[in-house]
């Protein structure tokens, strides 16, 4: 895909096949249908992960010129909690001639429309820095969602727009509820009921997850060194920091719809359900 003559790269902090798994699937489609053309692996996976880096390897022979494995630069100490590793994966990011789409390993589903919709925002948006997805089960996102009637508060009320909500964030009750609520839309075949219908700029220096977005390399440029963040945690750098330092908006594109899996705090309640199996077999049958 060329959006304004740049070339479209996704890529994903790579640790799970048990999700990646189905987010694959997504993505190949989208390369067939010429709009993604190069898949990132960055990895950052744990010494025990052996069968997770052993699939990461399988996908990039298998798929060899669109799947690419990205390792942690040489030279960059590892980072505890793994997720400060992340922001590594950027100084590879430099061109002014790519759009890149960051994916959540744990993003299990992508409306046919999401990456289009997405690059398009952010071409037309110039004075954004990050187009975020619409992002099911996402704090900030159901806070919205609520107030457009789309989730209903019987579920559990999202208190404030606020990424760590603790009903949004840390509930794996209204998580179940509220995938399930998805997921039977996307069985009748009307997932846009989850739509926002419009765009939705967050508030200066809000912190947003990052699990899925879109940001120009020629943002990476102008880094004193091109694509090494001036801040060392890629969340807050994304949705804090670098925002204030160039004067740029993050917004939420409302018509560009993935699910993420799941938070740390829900993950025990949401993985004893059959939700991860619904997801793969809807997968299955939407990438055919």
């Amino acid at each position: 895909m060329s959006v304004a003559g740049k070339r479209v790269i996704a890529w994903t902090p790579f640790g799970r096949e048990s999700t990646v798994s189905i987010l694959f699937q997504y993505l190949l489609r989208e390369h067939e249908r010429g709009l993604i053309d190069e898949y990132w692996l960055f990895l950052n996976t744990d010494d025990n992960q052996i069968g997770d880096l052993a699939y990461a390897y399988k996908l990039a022979r298998k798929y060899k010129g669109f799947v690419r494995i990205i390792e942690r630069p040489e030279n960059c100490p590892r980072l505890q909690p793994k997720q400060r590793n992340t922001g590594y994966a950027y100084r590879y990011m430099a061109d002014p001639d790519a759009l890149f789409f960051r994916f959540d390993d744990d993003i299990v589903y992508v409306h046919e429309d999401a990456v289009e919709n997405l690059c398009k925002a952010k071409v037309a948006l110039p004075g954004t820095l990050a187009c975020f997805a619409l992002m099911w089960n996402n704090a900030i996102t159901s806070w919205y969602a609520q107030k457009l009637d789309i989730i209903p508060e019987s579920f559990g009320k999202v208190t404030a727009p606020f990424c760590m909500d603790p009903v949004g964030w840390g509930d794996g009750e209204f998580a179940v509820k509220i995938h399930r609520l998805l997921l039977g839309w996307l069985d009748q075949g009307t997932p846009e009921k989850a739509y926002f219908y419009q765009n939705y700029p967050l508030a200066p220096r809000q912190q947003f997850s990052v699990s899925c977005h879109v940001i120009d390399g020629a943002d990476f440029m102008t880094l004193p060194e091109p694509g090494v963040l001036d801040y060392p945690e890629e969340e807050h750098w994304i949705t804090v920091h670098r925002p204030a330092v160039v004067g740029k908006d993050n917004v939420i594109v409302g018509d560009a719809l993935v699910s993420h899996y799941t938070f740390y705090p829900q993950g025990h309640i949401v993985r004893a359900t059959d939700i991860l199996d619904r997801y793969r077999k809807i997968a299955e049958e939407q990438t055919k």
